[in-house]
């Protein structure tokens, strides 16, 4: 790194770390300085005066209430200041509160609907013709429960009072904090260029080690690379050899014709178990279709009735349960591939079981479809986990058919579709492999189907 290279970075840090500092710091304090001043000038100025105007109204009320009892004020005054009384507490509800102002102003409300009772029972004893009643209850309720009303709406304008004494103190808190941390930015502005300049070298000397890194990582990636390739090659070579000498013994022996050519069908067909699995792999990597979907029901059944024969092979049972009639958002080659790499699967790695079933369930879960493969086989061993998902991996001591690329393809395909997949034992000590898809949204009805049978 050149001198001039390091005197422009330092500058430049210094000026966008000033310009950022000053930034965030008007930002703040204009912030708190805003919710502040809204506070008072939206809420508490309007309570102030709203319960201000409420004690007065509340005063008023009692004092036509009083007047009329005494024939002094008509009926028809008590209503217009008992109309003034709930436009004003509408108003108060209407304003914003925090917790405690929302508690007093229900205590205010509470208080004011009793006072209002009062009046009422003092009013109708005046219109039936008992006024002594009246006057009673106009000493021992009316007068008292206004008082109490009273109270409360002073503790509501006590605390909004305190309330915009709060929030004044805080907008001159924070204009002194900002005045002081901008003295205190430009005092530091140097000392930020130069941790600044320091940050620059470090960040290109990772920078250097990470492009070192990613070397390292491609020659290793050329190196799996040729690996992959030799045990392809080795995989397909070591069957057409096979091939080779089987033909080689048909034509000096005519007679062992027969079993040398079977032997040699043998081979290429494992030549093209290999070369399809490769295909197959190589393909998974591809992006979904956009709009793909499959009846699950169809594709099943399919398989069910596919791989009969192989099952029957194997002296295993092939065993669907109830499947939901649903769709899943993938091509039907798609599900086909997946499904029927895990029931070969499972029907390849039974072992020496006693009991041989596979069984393939099939589930809706909140806007998803789970499928589930579990046979009665010896299980994957822990030591394998999810690395049996991973190309070339199989389990110990195994006689099967195969070059380990089934459950690579799988999980391939299953990603590439945004699901998930995993493995676990299952109930019947075996090893449960499954997947999820999402559902694919409704569209026109599915055709019928007869249902599934077992193999």
């Amino acid at each position: 790194m050149t001198t001039s290279t390091r005197v422009l970075a330092v500058a430049f840090v210094a000026v966008v770390a000033a310009f950022i500092g000053s930034s965030v710091l008007v930002h703040r304090s204009a912030r708190v300085i805003d919710a502040d001043a809204r506070r008072i000038a939206r809420d508490v100025a309007p309570d102030i005066q709203v319960v201000s105007d409420l004690r007065s109204e509340i005063r008023e009320l009692q004092a036509r209430v009083t007047g009329t009892i005494d024939g002094r004020s008509s009926p028809d005054a008590v209503a217009e200041s008992r109309k003034r009384v709930d436009k004003l507490l509408e108003e108060a509800v209407a304003l914003p509160t925090d917790p405690p102002e929302a508690i007093l102003l229900g205590k205010l409300h509470s208080a004011i609907r009793a006072f209002d009772e009062a009046a009422e029972r003092a009013l109708e004893q005046v219109r039936g013709g008992h006024p002594e009643q009246a006057r009673e209850t106009l000493r021992t309720e009316v007068r008292l429960r206004g008082d109490v009303a009273g109270q409360a709406g002073h503790e509501l304008v006590s605390y909004n009072v305190q309330a915009a004494e709060d929030a004044a103190q805080r907008i001159e808190a924070a204009r002194a904090r900002a005045n002081r941390f901008g003295w205190q930015l430009d005092g530091f502005c140097a000392l930020i260029a130069l941790l600044a300049a320091s940050v620059t070298v470090r960040v290109t000397r990772h920078v250097q080690r990470v492009q070192q890194e990613n070397h390292r990582l491609l020659q290793r990636k050329a190196e799996e690379l040729e690996q992959f390739a030799g045990r392809v090659a080795h995989d397909i070579l070591s069957p057409l050899s096979a091939v080779n000498m089987a033909l080689g013994v048909a034509e000096r022996s005519p007679a062992q014709a027969p079993d040398t050519l079977e032997r040699a069908r043998s081979s290429l067909s494992r030549v093209r178990r290999i070369v399809d699995g490769l295909l197959e792999f190589a393909r998974a990597g591809a992006r979904p279709e956009a709009g793909s979907r499959a009846e699950v029901r169809p594709v099943a059944a399919g398989l069910l009735e596919e791989l009969g024969p192989f099952a029957a092979q194997r002296h295993a049972s092939l065993r669907v349960g109830e499947v939901a009639d649903c769709t899943v958002a993938c091509s039907p080659g798609v599900l086909l591939s997946l499904l029927g790499n895990l029931l070969r699967n499972g029907l390849k790695y039974l072992g020496n079981a006693e009991f041989r079933e596979v069984l393939l369930r099939v589930r809706q879960r909140r806007g998803r479809v789970v499928f589930e493969v579990e046979d009665t086989g010896p299980g994957i061993p822990a030591s394998l986990g999810t690395r049996i998902f991973e190309p070339y991996i199989r389990g110990p001591n195994t006689s099967a058919p195969g070059i380990g690329l089934g459950l690579a393809t799988v999980k391939r395909l299953v990603e590439s579709h945004g699901g998930s997949l995993g493995v676990r034992i299952g109930d019947r000590g075996g090893a449960l492999f499954w997947f999820e898809l999402d559902e694919a949204p409704a569209s026109e009805a599915p055709p019928r189907f007869a249902g599934l049978r077992s193999a």
